[in-house]
């Protein structure tokens, strides 16, 4: 995939391990960079569906399905300074569970790279002894990492994203565009409703900000020579084998990041607000931007952390430094 690895010398994270040695998880399906950033492509749900759990109990006792709520959510590692650290990354699709009144997580599709730790343990036992006690221990675990407010993060997880040279990212963004790509039906990939709303206040506000990914996939179908989107669908000539141009419509129309390095710099961007003075609430927000910065999202919807956004911008220095380390990507 692109040169990156499915294993590092034949090292994997010690969970990966267990996970595999119960046959919730393949060899296959874990990659890594070779600076220490570890991930699996296959769901924490299926991890659970593999080992018979399609229920977790949540703190009330009330049973969910695995499937509608850790169907987005894929276990990551960090072997950095001798020691690793685990978290979990989204990957989400386009769904219709709210619109079909399903009890589910959100249906906005994105990536988001959390830096708080997550309990591995709390995994491994409900593997090993499926009881409402340890699923709801895994739910709270898995809650404290993705969600749940006044957390704090990990020190390794900022140490390493907090650097223009840290290729996780990148290997996460490869990951995102081949989920969404392997959906492709007929070679088609329907655009997200948001980016469908975007289109439709872009036609009417030509010079808004909205304009902005309308401009780029115009750009990008030119570049490629032929029509990659055409603001409705996504055209995806082999999944197994995507062009740049195929990859940058996937970023740009599911996570609002026009190119690899964007994304990267988006994920630097929320690691570089992880200091104590971000700390300190916004006046009449009831929140800090340490709160939004804890997680970075990269989603075709709103984005909580308001303010500057230079990872949109070629041209500002964040996006520069990206560039000079990676290159044009």
């Amino acid at each position: 995939m692109n040169g990156y690895m499915r294993s590092a010398d034949g090292v994997i994270p010690p969970l990966f391990e267990k996970l595999t040695t119960r046959d919730c998880l393949r060899t296959e399906e874990i990659f890594c960079t070779d600076d220490g950033w570890y991930a699996a492509s296959r769901s924490l749900a299926d991890i659970l569906q593999a080992a018979g759990i399609v229920t977790f109990y949540n703190d009330s006792g009330q049973p969910r399905d695995c499937d509608r709520f850790y169907d987005d959510w894929y276990p990551c590692a960090l072997l950095w300074k001798q020691e690793w650290v685990y978290s979990l990354f989204k990957m989400r699709e386009q769904e219709h569970d709210a619109k079909n009144g399903r009890l589910a997580d959100g249906d906005i599709p994105g990536s988001t790279i959390s830096f708080v730790a997550f309990e591995e343990a709390s995994l491994v036992r409900c593997l090993d002894d499926v009881s409402v006690e340890n699923l709801q221990a895994l739910n709270r675990a898995v809650d404290r990492t993705v969600a749940a407010r006044k957390q704090r993060h990990h020190e390794e997880l900022k140490s390493y994203f907090v650097r223009a040279e840290a290729k996780g990212a990148y290997l996460t963004a490869e990951l995102y565009v081949q989920k969404i790509a392997s959906q492709a039906l007929q070679d088609l990939i329907p655009v997200p409703e948001k980016y469908a709303q975007i289109c439709l206040d872009a036609a009417l506000h030509p010079n808004g900000k909205n304009a902005r990914l309308v401009r780029f996939i115009d750009a990008n179908n030119t570049a490629a020579g032929k029509i990659i989107c055409d603001h409705a669908y996504i055209r995806i000539a082999d999944a197994k084998n995507l062009t740049m141009q195929e990859k940058y419509a996937i970023l740009a129309t599911h996570t609002a990041n026009t190119s690899f390095n964007s994304f990267a710099a988006e994920v630097r961007f929320h690691a570089l607000f992880l200091t104590g003075l971000a700390r300190i609430p916004i006046p009449g927000l009831g929140r800090s931007p340490y709160d939004s910065a804890i997680r970075a999202d990269m989603s075709i919807g709103d984005s909580e952390l308001r303010g500057p956004e230079p990872y949109y911008n070629p041209e500002s220095r964040l996006m520069r430094e990206q560039q000079k380390v990676h290159g044009t990507w």
